[in-house]
This record gives structure tokens, C-alpha cells and sequence, in this order.
């Protein structure tokens, strides 16, 4: 915090302990060392929640007794964390010198364990000296998240959200839409003689340009409202509560006039104008990929001439519609009924020794007449009928007999099924996938479900909810494309996540791009403070796999490892892999 910038500056401690002799003697300690500490005592845990929720309160430091009269000092640790500070340094000083009390204490989110039998002047001395650096190096970190978080999902030239940040913020959009029907629009801008102004002025005119468009833009709107560069001279928004042509239409108005006003660069007076495509949601369905689509050709469309700003029709584009191909859905509703589909297994393994951690069940399905369909498109298309919970079922039945049948050759290794975020609203979910494992006599600690990280950001309280009730049964979960869209990296500290699976875009130009390096290097120190397992995904090269495990990214999953098989392939595979790793490991 701000009063604490070097060693002589003043301590806050809260001391809470019940035996007054106890707390003389520690607070006599704390006074010996070589800071300057002020100390405030609490004698039970209610004086001590009192003391913490005064809306002034902040402590530097908390050394917390266990056994108070009134409870266990350890249910404080919440309170402390979430009101006075998650990186304050809590010291349990305690008379019970038990070392599995200390060690699940320290797991628990206790900084340091102390036994009062053990209590001198200097270990407590040294105790704060290390709570202090404890704190520092968590605050810095912490910073170093943010900045993180904020280069990775804002365009550098603007500060303005990315095509990332835009996406993610489209999905939650979509899928409010969804649940409330809350009409919106998606506004794609192509700037008009832009190209000009690069060419006869030099790029820094045409960066002034987009700096002042994007300033613009982001002080006329409102604070509901997102506005993006996607790259060159192109932006994007989403315009909240926009439900009809006259609305959308006064909009691109105000939009072309404040972009058409005059920009001064270096004495010069720089002339652009705009071409605006949009699309309406609802009246173009849920699906962010397609409301894109619409209203980039709709923007395409107005640059041909037809107006400066053009709204999307449904019957004028196709991409926009929600996937069905003809007749589609009555097929994979067939499927469903014949338990047509397939799944293939793909391993995740320790890429330092070959080690099978798990496998991931991806379907593939082949059309009776199309042939092989591509897998986001079936999921796109289950995921927006009334087949989603079906198809869920039917996927976690199958893949956990197959499961079953297979587990006593895999170790240790757990199955991971992925599941939509549509299916954390409904009520049966959970008392589903329960009693799933247990008719499959599958262990539920070997289950893994995973949800892309948008599903815990579109509605993060239900989400939770869900997520909590699965890890009461044991039933993990994993987030899948981590980094392609979330927010913040304290959604982690919120969920109960047992794995993060970090997005195979930044694994693919990772061995090039420091910036992919950096972010992946951030992911791991993070992953490791929260004791969370980090696998990447799109793993395909030695190079990359080597360059991962020195950075501590251990777990992979890719074509260069092994490409998803048909699960009667599995067994075959895995007694190969292993014979393979055996020779290895003699060899070395």
C-alpha cells in the first residue's frame, strides 16, 4: 500500500488471540523489532469481524489464533482476504505444533505458521520482514496481471478494446440476448480515404487519424456500450438497446458526422469519412459468428456505394442465420436417437517424460448423406436448439463407458468431456452427471468437465453455483481457450478451477512472438500461486514443447503429440506410447 514504501515506515498488526497474556507477550515482540508497528488486538472472532468491517480499517499484517472461544480463527480468513487486503500477510500463531495442521493451514492461504512455544523477538521480527516482502512480491504480480491482461486485450495505438476483448464482450452479449431478449447491435466502420492520408502524409498522419477516430468514439458513447479497433483502419461496436431500424439508423448518423469532422495533424487539416455495416440482434439470432459476418457485408455493401450506413437484412445474409443447412437439425436429432456419433480420444500428457495425465473426448459425426460434418459447426448448431440437452447426455453416457472400461490401464489419468454453458441453467445438470459416474462405476475425482472461459463470464453467479456443486461431488473443471477471451484473471480466484487450458493461438506463434512467450510465462507464475494445472493446447513441434517445459508449462495436448483417435484406437495407442517411454527412459 502507499504508506509502506521502504523498511522504517509504519506496521498496522491486528493481533487476534483470547488470551490477553498471549497477546501482551506477542505485541511486546513486535514493538522490539526494527519497525515501526502499531498494534490493535482483538480477543474473540466477532471483536475481530467488528473490527475488520470498520469502513477505516486496514492492517498491514494479521496474526490469528486458532482456538478462540468463540470459533476457529481460520473461518476469518475469507473476511480478512476479501475486506482488508488479498495479499495481507496472516500469521497463524497457535500452541498446537501439529505439522498437518500447519501444513493444510499454509494451504489454506495462512503466509506462515508459527507455534507460540517457538515465539521470540527475532522469529517475529523475521516473520513480518518476510509477510512484508510475501506482500510486495504478490502486489507486483498482481500489477504485472493487469498490465498483462490489458496489453494482451487493447490495441496499443488506441487503448481500445481488441478484436479479443470485442469478441468476448459480443459473447456475453449474445448470450444476455439470449436469456432476455435485451436487443442490441453489432456496428462494423471502415474508414474512407484513409489509404490517402497514409500514402501522401506519411503513417503518423494516418496514426494521429486513428487515435482521434477511436477518442471520438469512445467519449460520445456510452459506458454500456464497447468500441474496438479490429486492425488497419477498421472498428467495431456494440450498441446496447438498439431495437429497430430507426434507432440503428439515428446512430450510424451521429457516427458518420463525428467522424467526418476535420482532424488537424502538423498544421494540416485530414479529411476521412466512414462506410458502417450493422446488425440487429435479435432479429439476426444468437450467434456472434454470424451477426459478424452480417454486418462486415453489410459494411462491404455500403462501401460499394449503396449508403454510408447499412443495416443487415436476415433474408439478405445468410451467415447471420444460426446454423441449420437444410434440414440439418432433423438429422442430428435422428443421430441423437440412434447414438450415432463418435467420439475420438486425444491425451494430455507430461511433456517432460510422456506421462498420459488425461484424455479429452471430442465428437465427430458423419453425415448420412453430406459426409464427415466439421465439429463447430454440429456444436454451433446443437448448441442453438432444443437438442443441447440431449446431446449433452447422450455424450456424457457414452464417453463414460467407454471411460469405465478402459480406466484400469490408465493410471491415474482422468476423462475430460466438454459441455456447453447453456447447461449450467438447467436444474438437473449436476444430479445428471453424478449419477452418471456412479452407473458407469466411474471415480468422480477422474472426471473433468470443460467450459470455455466465456461460459464462466456470461453468467458468472450461476456459474458458480454449478461449479461448486460439481466440486462438492468431486467432479472437476477445466476452462477451455484460456486467453481468448477472458476479462480478468480474477475470474480464477472466483471458481473452483482445476485446470486451465491456455488458447492454441498463442501456442501456435509462440516460438516467434515474445509477447506469446511473456503471456504464457505470466500464466504459469499465476497458475502456480493458485495451484492450478496449466496445459497447453496446439502443441505441434519439438520446439515448442521444449520451450514450454523450461518456462514450467509441463502438460500439452496437440497434433505434435498425438492427434485425437477413434477410441478403439486408444488401447493399442497407449500400450505403444508406453513401451516407447519405457525404452526411453532406459536408454537415457
Amino acid at each position: 500500500m502507499d504508506h509502506l514504501h521502504n523498511g522504517t515506515q509504519n506496521i498496522h498488526a491486528l493481533i487476534v488471540d483470547d488470551d490477553d497474556v498471549d497477546r501482551e507477550r506477542l505485541m511486546r515482540m513486535l514493538r522490539r523489532g526494527p519497525r515501526e508497528i502499531s498494534v490493535e488486538q482483538a480477543g474473540s472472532q466477532a471483536e475481530a469481524l467488528d473490527m475488520i468491517r470498520q469502513p477505516e480499517a486496514h492492517y498491514d499484517i494479521v496474526f490469528l489464533d486458532f482456538g478462540l472461544t468463540d470459533g476457529d480463527g481460520r473461518d476469518l480468513l475469507p473476511t480478512i482476504r476479501n475486506e482488508i487486503d488479498p495479499d495481507c500477510p496472516i500469521i497463524a500463531v497457535t500452541g498446537n505444533a501439529d505439522e498437518q495442521i500447519a501444513a493444510d493451514s499454509i494451504k489454506s492461504g495462512m503466509t506462515e505458521y508459527l507455534t507460540k512455544r517457538s515465539l521470540s523477538p527475532e522469529r517475529v521480527a523475521a516473520s513480518v520482514e518476510e509477510g512484508m516482502a510475501w506482500r510486495q512480491y504478490r502486489q507486483g504480480l498482481r500489477r504485472q496481471e493487469e498490465e498483462l491482461t490489458h496489453r494482451s486485450l487493447h490495441d496499443p495505438l488506441t487503448d481500445l478494446p481488441n478484436r479479443t476483448l470485442f469478441s468476448d464482450r459480443l459473447g456475453q452479449s449474445c448470450a444476455r440476448a439470449r436469456r432476455s431478449g435485451d436487443p442490441f447491435a453489432v456496428v462494423m466502420i471502415d474508414l474512407d480515404r484513409f489509404k490517402e492520408i497514409n500514402d501522401s502524409f506519411g503513417h503518423a498522419a494516418g496514426d494521429a487519424v486513428l487515435v482521434t477516430i477511436g477518442r471520438r468514439l469512445r467519449e460520445h458513447l456510452r459506458e454500456v456500450d464497447t468500441i474496438a479497433r479490429l486492425g488497419g483502419d477498421e472498428f467495431a461496436i456494440l450498441l446496447q438497446n438498439i431495437d429497430g431500424d430507426d434507432s440503428a439508423n439515428a446512430v450510424a448518423k451521429k457516427l458518420t458526422e463525428m467522424i467526418e469532422q476535420p482532424i488537424v495533424h502538423s498544421g494540416r487539416m485530414l479529411h476521412v469519412g466512414a462506410s458502417i455495416g450493422m446488425a440487429l440482434c435479435p432479429r439476426l439470432g444468437f450467434s456472434p459468428e454470424g451477426l459478424l459476418a452480417a454486418a462486415d457485408e453489410a459494411m462491404y455493401e455500403a462501401k460499394r456505394g449503396t449508403g454510408k450506413a447499412v443495416i443487415a437484412r436476415g433474408e439478405e445474409n445468410a451467415a447471420a442465420r444460426s446454423f441449420d443447412h437444410g434440414g440439418l437439425l432433423s438429422d442430428i436429432e435422428r443421430a441423437i436417437a440412434d447414438r450415432d456419433f463418435r467420439w475420438h480420444w486425444q491425451p494430455k500428457v507430461d511433456m517432460r517424460d510422456g506421462k498420459v495425465l488425461g484424455f479429452e473426448a471430442l465428437v465427430r459425426w458423419t453425415h448420412p448423406s453430406d459426409g464427415p460434418i466439421p465439429a463447430d459447426v454440429l456444436i454451433e448448431t446443437i448448441e442453438q436448439s432444443h437438442l443441447l440437452e440431449a446431446f449433452t447426455y447422450l455424450s456424457l453416457d457414452v464417453v463414460l463407458e467407454q471411460f469405465a472400461a478402459l480406466q484400469h490401464l490408465l493410471g491415474e489419468a482422468s476423462i475430460c468431456i466438454n459441455v456447453s454453458a447453456r447447461m449450467l441453467e438447467r436444474p438437473g445438470f449436476v444430479s445428471h452427471v453424478v449419477e452418471s459416474t456412479a452407473r458407469h462405476q466411474v471415480d468422480p475425482s477422474r472426471v473433468m468437465l470443460e467450459l470455455t472461459e466465456t461460459a464462466l463470464i456470461a453468467n458468472p453467479a450461476q456459474a458458480r453455483r454449478v461449479i461448486e456443486q460439481l466440486h462438492d461431488h468431486r467432479i472437476s473443471l477445466a476452462i477451455d481457450d484460456f486467453g481468448a477471451g477472458f476479462t480478468s484473471f480474477g475470474y480464477l480466484r472466483e471458481f473452483a478451477v482445476s485446470e486451465i487450458k491456455i488458447d492454441r493461438s498463442f501456442i501456435a506463434r509462440f516460438t516467434e512472438s515474445r509477447f506469446d512467450q511473456s503471456l504464457v510465462h505470466s500464466l504459469v507464475v499465476l497458475c502456480e500461486s493458485l495451484g492450478i494445472p496449466l496445459v497447453a493446447e496446439g502443441v505441434e513441434n519439438p520446439e515448442t514443447q521444449a520451450m514450454l517445459v523450461a518456462m514450467g508449462c509441463i502438460c500439452g495436448q496437440g497434433y505434435g503429440i498425438c492427434r485425437p483417435m477413434p477410441y478403439a484406437d486408444v488401447r493399442g495407442w497407449l500400450d505403444t506410447w508406453n513401451a516407447e517411454r519405457e525404452v526411453a527412459r532406459l536408454s537415457a
